[in-house]
């Protein structure tokens, strides 16, 4: 899921910065018209799944905890 996530990161703020120079991924061509929040969309949504997947590994590790103790 990170891979994922690291890719929506790239494809999504890499478009914003290709936007600039007039240039685009191929991936994302049908996303032209919508720049550059579509690139913003797609790199926090990456960043979201990063962020959801960090708190939900933290929750495991501290309910783990909670049983080792009991």
């Amino acid at each position: 899921m990170a891979r994922l996530a690291l890719l929506l990161i790239v494809l999504g703020f890499g478009s914003l910065v290709l936007d600039l120079f007039n240039m685009e991924f191929r991936v994302l061509a049908w996303a032209e018209d919508y720049q550059p929040w579509a690139g913003i969309g797609i790199g926090v949504l990456g960043v979201l799944i990063i962020v959801i997947q960090a708190l939900v590994g933290r929750g495991k590790k501290a309910e783990a905890a909670t049983k080792e103790a009991a």
